[in-house]
């Protein structure tokens, strides 16, 4: 009996540490995609830079206002009235920011 207990409680435990490590796995599953989890793509027309805010105007006419800091993955010098792409976080944070024509991949 004292054995049989034992094993239950050893048998309990493991499934405990199983379950710990596959939620805990799961977001660094997320995470490690081409684009980072709960982020999201705006393309558009470049209105103005207001310090370190870009304003954006998006295909459905949207003003969208994104935080540009050092951490902001930059690829040229964009300025008012260029085409950009940019990935966002859902709190407005520019991750990075690049052409337009250079985000669509076209060539000639």
């Amino acid at each position: 009996m004292k054995k049989l207990f034992g094993l239950l409680g050893y048998a309990a435990l493991l499934g405990l540490v199983i379950i710990s490590m596959s939620y805990a796995a799961e977001p660094m599953a997320a995470s490690s995609d081409t684009a980072a989890a709960g982020s999201k793509a705006v393309t558009g027309d470049l209105l103005k830079i207001d310090g370190e805010f870009y304003v954006v105007k998006d295909a459905s006419g949207k003003e969208v206002r994104l935080h540009v800091d050092k951490t902001s993955k930059l690829e040229g010098t964009p300025k008012p009235g260029d085409k950009i792409e940019a990935q966002a976080s859902e709190k407005g944070h520019a991750l990075s920011i690049k052409p337009a024509s250079a985000a669509s991949g076209t060539s000639r």
